[in-house]
């Protein structure tokens, strides 16, 4: 819904980590000018304190009840408002809830410092190029797939997600002892800034307002963008895991982004989600699988590796795929006897341009990929993958050590990419696909 063209627009101020009283003298007058004014109850309380708003105006507290405040300001008419945020309201902030109710010609934005900002100058740290972001919005996968790949960092915490719980999670993912710092209640009398260092954090309690930020020494150096592990890295059974060699083609075909949705259908012991999920860190990995002692393994792995956006969906596919959802990228590493179930079912619900891999190594099941993708009107591409190892090879006493090469089992990978030709298609009765490009 489109507000009038009558109305006044909605003037969104940022309060940064002071107090209202602190605000520039032109800004100030804005407040002064509220018929509503819109805020926390401590931002409230600090214009009564500071007398800078008009004892007529209609103070508004800002709660968790979004939808009514919208449609409170739509039938605000000639009212003039103006809503009071801590901080940046643009960062993290009511800016953005209110731009995607209202054009952007219906606010007037006036930015602050951000906590954030306000927590690198207490600690006298640089943040030219320090990664900002949010605990509370975003999932704890992304900070530790940031973590993994920016020297310094700023985290806003919430009471759930507080820098004790942030600092476990990240060394649990594997992240060194770095350096941390918590700064709690910025702009408060009682504000406190501590160094410290993230297994020191683990335990204690901090401030409801806190911000933790990472910094690494300037020879610190990113993780990988993708590394594919030995295999004598996964707990398995009896061998039966995806080898590395075949892992890395096969991930390299599937083109993951950083923000995929993907589905491993028949994940065995894991390899290949939780290279799914180094490649899609600020995505999600379902990882599907039926048998029992895999699940173990399955869970055994993505916790040792810290895989924090794997989800594991124990039960059989298709069943299992339904409500998950709709993936950018599906490999097929088993399918249990019901492939051409599951290729129906993930054509029907993957997003357009999505991109397919199965791993196979019985020609019988080759054959039956291949025509059922070729008759769904893709133009697959077909691999057969033969990889041998170098191996010690026993010689004489006074010999030098010798290497033989001892080949593995040859693994056929099909792929594509999964055109969709109209939006939305659900039925069983037509094909949802055309021809790739």
């Amino acid at each position: 819904m489109t507000p009038a063209a009558s109305n006044s627009r909605i003037v969104v101020i940022g309060v940064g980590v002071r107090s209202v009283w602190a605000l520039p003298a032109d800004v100030l007058a804005r407040v002064r000018a509220a018929d509503w004014l819109i805020g926390g109850a401590r931002l409230l309380a600090d214009c009564e304190a500071a007398g800078v708003c008009r004892a007529d105006a209609l103070r508004i507290p800002l709660t968790a009840q979004m939808q009514q405040l919208i449609a409170r300001l739509r039938a605000r008419q000639q009212a003039n408002v103006v809503v009071l945020a801590s901080g940046d309201p643009g960062f993290h902030g009511i800016a953005g809830a209110l731009l995607r109710h209202f054009p952007p010609g219906e606010l007037e934005i006036i930015p602050n410092v951000t906590s954030l900002q306000a927590a690198f100058a207490r600690a006298g740290l640089d943040w030219s190029d320090a990664i900002f972001t949010s605990a509370h919005a975003h999932p704890l996968a992304e900070i530790i797939g940031w973590a993994r790949r920016a020297r310094v960092m700023g985290i806003l915490t919430d009471p759930q997600h507080t820098p004790a719980a942030i600092a476990r999670a990240l060394l649990e993912a594997g992240i060194e002892d770095s350096r941390a710092i918590v700064a709690e209640n910025l702009g408060a009398p009682d504000e406190r800034v501590r160094e410290s260092r993230l297994s020191a954090l683990v335990g204690q309690t901090h401030a409801p307002l806190s911000v933790l930020l990472l910094a690494r020494d300037a020879h610190w150096r990113p993780q990988p963008v993708f590394a594919p592990r030995p295999d004598e890295a996964y707990a398995h059974r009896r061998g039966l895991i995806t080898k590395a060699e075949v892992r890395a083609l096969t991930l390299a075909q599937l083109a993951v982004r950083e923000t995929d949705i993907a589905w491993d259908i028949g994940a065995g012991s894991g390899a290949v989600s939780i290279e799914m999920a180094q490649l899609a860190w600020r995505g999600r990995v379902y990882a599907i699988e039926r048998d029992a002692e895999n699940l173990a393994w399955l869970r055994e792995n993505t916790q040792r590796h810290g895989a924090a956006n794997v989800e594991i969906v124990a039960g059989s596919a298709p069943d299992a795929l339904a409500g998950l959802p709709a993936p950018d990228v599906v490999f097929i590493g088993g399918a249990g006897g019901a492939l051409p179930a599951i290729l129906q079912h993930v054509f029907q619900r993957a997003r357009p341009d999505a991109r397919l891999a199965l791993n196979m190594a019985a020609l019988e099941h080759v054959c039956e990929a291949w025509s059922w993708l070729r008759q769904a009107g893709l133009s697959p591409a077909l691999t057969q993958v033969n990889v041998a190892r170098g191996q010690p090879l026993a010689g004489g006493e006074d010999a030098a050590p010798l290497t033989r090469l001892a080949p593995l089992n040859p693994v056929f990978v099909i792929s594509a990419r999964l055109k969709q030709s109209g939006p939305g298609r659900t039925s069983q009765d037509e094909s949802p696909l055309t021809a790739a490009d």
